[in-house]
């Protein structure tokens, strides 16, 4: 069997995962956390900058960052 035609079909996190470099979404969600936690100014700029997301990606993820924290902006 060739290994390089095979296709894989199954995802472990989507598209967020991957762009977190993470093997699932739950990963990329710890891995984002951590990164605001470690922030003293922290924007959806900052994440899309960091992380290469988009403008309403950045925002999702923001906002469930803090909504988890109890933080009210």
């Amino acid at each position: 069997m060739d290994l390089a035609s095979v296709e894989h079909t199954e995802t472990t996190g989507g598209d967020t995962a991957e762009l977190f470099h993470a093997a699932t979404t739950v990963e990329a969600a710890i891995r984002f956390a951590s990164w605001c936690d470690q922030q003293r100014h922290l924007t959806a700029q900052a994440a899309m900058e960091y992380f290469g997301l988009q403008k309403a990606t950045a925002y999702r993820w923001l906002n469930a960052y803090r909504a988890a924290r109890g933080i009210h902006a």
